[in-house]
């Protein structure tokens, strides 16, 4: 189901002005800790602690945002190019009801996990300003970039942030 232009761009300035007004910037700081229920199977729960030791990319997105048409593909090709061991491909959908996030996966599929984030709580978290969203956690739990907004191009700039972060050590638990 697509949201009228009029919601989206009511919910994307919701999001900028709330995280505005509350000078959110997790950027440098630990990654606000969740527990989502995969997308399609509520009975099973990815908890972003169960990552730690690994790179983790956050892709926030919904089944009426434009640009995630564009990104699918191409994080697709992403996470097979990088080694399961050392890095995990999140997606969060944001969409209120299944509808529609089942059938833009169905059209746009990918073998990485999608979780639901209905209520925007994971979202709100984060201080997600605009769709798609992109955060990069590092092996110790930290937001180390933010990317909002996707363009094609943007691929190899998180391909190098992505590799950049597989090399750096970590403090082993």
């Amino acid at each position: 189901m697509r949201k009228p232009w009029f919601q989206v761009v009511a919910f994307q300035l919701l999001l900028t002005a709330s995280a505005s007004a509350i000078g959110i910037d997790i950027t440098g700081n630990p990654a606000p800790q969740f527990d989502l229920p995969v997308f399609g199977a509520e009975q099973r729960h990815i908890a972003l602690t169960s990552l730690r030791g690994k790179v983790v990319m956050l892709d926030f997105w919904a089944s009426w945002c434009g640009p995630c048409r564009q990104s699918f593909p191409l994080y697709e090709q992403l996470r097979s190019e990088l080694p399961a061991q050392d890095f995990t491909l999140l997606a969060i959908n944001l969409d209120e009801v299944s509808a529609g996030p089942a059938a833009f996966l169905e059209e746009h599929p990918v073998s990485y996990t999608s979780l639901a984030d209905p209520e925007g709580d994971v979202a709100k978290a984060f201080g997600l300003i605009g769709m798609p969203s992109a955060f990069l956690i590092d092996r110790d739990g930290i937001v180390r970039k933010r990317h909002t907004g996707f363009k094609p191009a943007d691929i190899e700039s998180l391909r190098s942030e992505i590799r950049d972060l597989i090399t750096e050590p970590h403090n082993a638990p």
